[in-house]
């Protein structure tokens, strides 16, 4: 058996000998053999690009991730040599399925516990019917759900996390906005904050591709993606309203189908509004939240990526930019409750 496969096991097979429940057990059994999967499907980036068989656009993507990722040791502070050194095709289009939940009447995001981590705001895959399954049974017992596929997660520095089909083919900005943001939870991670872990990530990630594109010289591209920013912003703006309105429904005390009307009302007002936002950007962008129904579920999703972020922002220009300044007070920053 080859070594990381053993390292693998060793770690697991003592995490499932705590846990008592089948459902638990079922959970970290296809973790297990999730992560294996990445794992025994790696190659090194070089030899895939040497590969004959390999598609000339993929060696092109390995190029610009080692690019990426040299550039996050050498100018951002971040582990790049630790991670994405190897290449994995999974054969899938997600490498994770994603679930985010809430009550009928609350966005309070229902958490999960797990060993070494601690609570987080979500639950994850590697099997999208193991998602859904879920799913159902959370909506039977009143909860709204989200589920979404995730192209890219990190372990953390458990392994050195490979590239994968899932993402490799994404645009350079998106790619390097990808890597980035998952070396970010690398190089610091609050055990059992979900809000603080993806806020400080999403920052740096910001932050690095700025950073980035402005070393490549691509200033009209820098250009393009501080427009981009402006209108996520935009977007962030209106899922804050809404989300503000129905917290104040929520707390309001009315009965159930006095708040389920008002509810209805203040989820299709928010994709009025992303339709406003739609043409003021150019008819495009935001297909995917126009084509589904809103829920708690959704909101959650959003306020952990994002509720945070000027918080980081703000300590980021307190440190002047400097970003070994920054991540060691970060790394102390007690976040203000919202």
């Amino acid at each position: 058996m080859p070594r990381f496969l053993l390292l693998l096991l060793s770690v697991f097979a003592v995490i499932l000998a705590l846990l008592p429940s089948c459902q638990t057990l079922r959970f970290y059994g296809q973790a297990i053999g999730g992560q294996a999967e990445i794992l025994r499907k790696s190659r090194l980036n070089e030899q895939v690009r040497a590969d004959p068989a390999s598609r000339p656009a993929l060696r092109d993507q390995l190029a610009a991730v080692e690019g990426i990722r040299h550039f996050a040791s050498d100018h951002l502070s971040l582990p790049g040599e630790a991670s994405y050194g190897k290449y994995a095709d999974l054969g899938r289009q997600h490498v994770v399925w994603v679930l985010y939940a809430a009550p009928e009447f609350s966005l309070e995001a229902k958490t999960w516990r797990y060993p070494a981590v601690g609570k987080m705001d979500y639950r994850g895959y590697f099997r999208e019917r193991d998602t859904v399954a879920l799913s159902g049974q959370l909506r039977s017992d009143g909860y709204d759900v989200f589920v979404g596929g995730v192209d890219a997660y990190s372990t953390l520095g458990w392994f050195h996390d490979p590239v994968l089909n899932t993402f490799v083919n994404y645009p350079d900005i998106d790619l390097a906005e990808t890597i980035f943001h998952e070396l970010t939870h690398r190089k610091v991670f609050r055990r059992g904050d979900t809000v603080f872990n993806e806020s400080l990530a999403n920052t740096v990630a910001e932050e690095g591709v700025k950073r980035w594109l402005r070393h490549e010289g691509r200033l009209a591209d820098l250009m393009k993606y501080e427009q981009r920013l402006v209108r996520r912003r935009e977007f962030y703006r209106e899922i804050d309203r809404s989300r503000w309105n129905l917290e104040k429904l929520y707390a309001s005390g009315q009965s159930a189908p006095a708040m389920r009307q008002k509810k209805v009302a203040i989820l299709a007002k928010l994709r009025d509004q992303f339709r406003v936002l739609q043409r003021r950007w150019g008819g495009r962008g935001l297909e995917a939240w126009l084509a589904q129904d809103i829920n708690n579920g959704h909101i959650v999703s959003l306020k952990i990526y994002a509720e945070q972020m000027p918080v980081f922002e703000d300590l980021l220009k307190r440190c002047d930019g400097n970003l070994d300044l920054f991540f060691k007070q970060a790394g102390h920053l007690k976040l203000p409750k919202k």
